[in-house]
């Protein structure tokens, strides 16, 4: 009992007295149920189609049309049939029944209708608009959650861009949707996330700053584009990455703000030309994090199948705002740091697990590594997969990444699905040419310091520690590793030599091929099995190496 008492309390002395303020609130009150039903008293346009996101190949692939036109929908590698009371799908996961929520599947059918103007394109978001209004008049549920109402507004006035005026003809169903959106967005400004604040929060103010435009009430959007304001300056690092540090999350909160200063640019160029700002910081360190790695880095929670790539991301950048990002190598306000070398990319994380309010994206990633050979992922941490499932504490644990565990233990507290007690202090890092630094201290007062530096044709990591140390070192799919004495060989699936893992004499080697610890999920909703080095040693604090040395050719990789 007192441990689970001092879980609790370490958890939530990282608050903000606000947020407890709200925590109390809501329980005390309840979730009431939603007004469902209301009039609107006008509504205008909202410019947010980019067709360099919405019409882009990387991102359409992610649905299938003709399943959508069958009434079949699938999300995050599961399918269902959207239908009954609150379309609650019991036997999947709560991510994926609030992903079915925010009806961002009724994109890709907007984007058919405007390659070739087929009536069932359009017809079919009808119905699906249509039933979902009838199935949620209860005004419960999932598809009444703030997060949810917040994504579905804003994919919704997407889709009436899309579709343009062949919407606007089809007056009854127009009337109907736009009394159903006002209702949304009402209440929604009754039930922002301000117990939680972090991405949800920045999601509840930025639908409704849009929904006043849309509803042409400029009280409310002069108060919201206040607060919005606010919380881009918090959000947004003076290095321009996402302060919850998910470069997931930073993809997701970048295209909000490209959405938003496309819809605000006819009303408000000021906005319009801050926001400009905020866009360019946040892609240059998109770009300077990802590039080269070949997908979104697996640091906290993460995966490849929730925000827009970055390819289109960047072509939407370059035609909508004329942006084009300006890499660098060290965000030290995020704590992040690249390397190059010949044909490889480094980025480590030396930063902090999350602002300190709103840890519940984190894991115990810290002075881990990923490493892209050729444009491939190499070595990678293992990801996210789920939010809910059996799978959720490995993928958040220290050797889940590549990074060392200290006796055994974490380097920070998680639990539950989106909670963080101790954590990780005294986090530092710095880059100096061919080689990332990082410190910190473990929730356990346990000293952790790491080096990594390219030498042309070899990688050095050094570990400083004390105790008994298990550096962990994740292979992506399509590789494998060769045990041989003090050394692995990573090989490719052709079995060509990629890189030698030479350890220091006395440590032990072991390679993982089975179990728990040989999960990797570059994507939420699928979980594939690779191979995990182990190499362990008794640390007395003083440097020790390991050394990838690599071959100097590429032969089918």
């Amino acid at each position: 009992m007192r441990n689970k008492f001092d879980r609790y309390y370490q958890t939530l002395k990282y608050l903000k007295k606000s947020q407890i303020k709200y925590l109390v609130h809501n329980r005390l009150t309840g979730r009431k149920k939603a007004a469902t039903s209301a009039q609107a008293p006008a509504y205008g346009d909202l410019p947010l189609w980019i067709p360099r996101l919405d019409q882009h190949p990387d991102y359409r692939k992610r649905f299938s049309v003709e399943e959508l036109l069958e009434g079949k929908v699938t999300l995050l590698h599961e399918s269902g049939h959207p239908g009954g009371t609150g379309w609650r799908e019991p036997e999947k996961s709560h991510l994926w029944n609030f992903n079915l929520h925010y009806l961002e599947f009724l994109i890709p059918l907007a984007a058919a209708w405007r390659e070739e103007p087929d009536r069932k394109y359009y017809e079919c978001f009808r119905d699906y608009c249509r039933r979902w209004i009838e199935d949620n008049r209860e005004g419960t549920g999932d598809g009444w959650h703030p997060y949810t109402i917040s994504l579905r507004l804003t994919n919704l006035w997407i889709c009436l861009d899309g579709f343009g005026e062949v919407v606007r003809e089809d007056k009854e169903f127009f009337r109907q949707l736009n009394d159903s959106m006002y209702a949304q967005y009402l209440h929604l400004q009754k039930r922002l996330e301000l117990h939680l604040l972090g991405n949800h929060y920045f999601e509840n103010l930025k639908a409704v700053m849009l929904g006043a435009l849309y509803f042409k009430e400029p009280g409310v959007y002069d108060a919201y584009k206040i607060r919005l304001g606010d919380e881009i300056a918090e959000q947004i690092l003076p290095d321009g990455v996402h302060y919850e540090r998910s470069l997931m999350y930073h993809k997701l909160i970048l295209e909000d703000l490209m959405r938003t200063a496309k819809a605000v640019k006819p009303a408000d160029r000021l906005l319009y030309q801050e926001l400009l700002g905020t866009i360019q910081k946040m892609a240059d360190a998109m770009y300077s994090l990802e590039e080269g790695l070949g997908r979104t880095p697996l640091f906290n929670d993460a995966g490849d199948n929730v925000a827009r790539s970055m390819t289109s991301l960047l072509a939407a950048l370059r035609e909508e705002f004329l942006i084009t990002p300006v890499p660098g190598q060290a965000f030290p306000d995020a704590g992040y740091y690249c390397l190059h070398g010949k044909n490889i990319k480094i980025l480590m994380d030396a930063g902090e697990i999350a602002p300190s309010y709103m840890p519940g994206h984190g894991h115990c990633d810290a002075l881990s590594f990923e490493l892209s050979w050729c444009g491939k992922p190499l070595l990678v941490n293992s990801g996210t997969g789920q939010y809910q499932g059996e799978l959720r504490p490995y993928f958040r644990s220290t050797a889940a990444h590549n990074t060392v565990v200290i006796d055994g233990e974490e380097q920070s507290e998680c639990w539950g699905e989106h909670r963080v007690a101790r954590r990780i202090s005294q986090v530092s890092g710095q880059a100096e040419g061919d080689r990332i630094r990082g410190k910190l201290l473990t929730c356990t007062g346990k000293p952790q310091g790491r080096s990594i530096e390219w030498n042309g044709q070899s990688v050095e990591i050094w570990d400083q520690v004390h105790g008994f140390a298990q550096a962990y070192f994740h292979l992506a799919p399509g590789f494998f590793y060769e045990e041989q004495d003090r050394k692995a060989q990573i090989r490719s699936e052709a079995g060509d030599l990629v890189c030698t893992v030479q350890v220091a004499p006395g440590d032990h080697i072991t390679v993982h091929r089975q179990g728990r610890i040989c999960s990797y999920a570059s994507e939420f909703g699928r979980i594939e099995q690779t191979e995990v080095l182990e190499v362990s040693w008794p640390a007395d604090g003083s440097e020790h190496m390991i050394q990838l040395n690599f071959t100097e050719t590429r032969k089918n990789i």
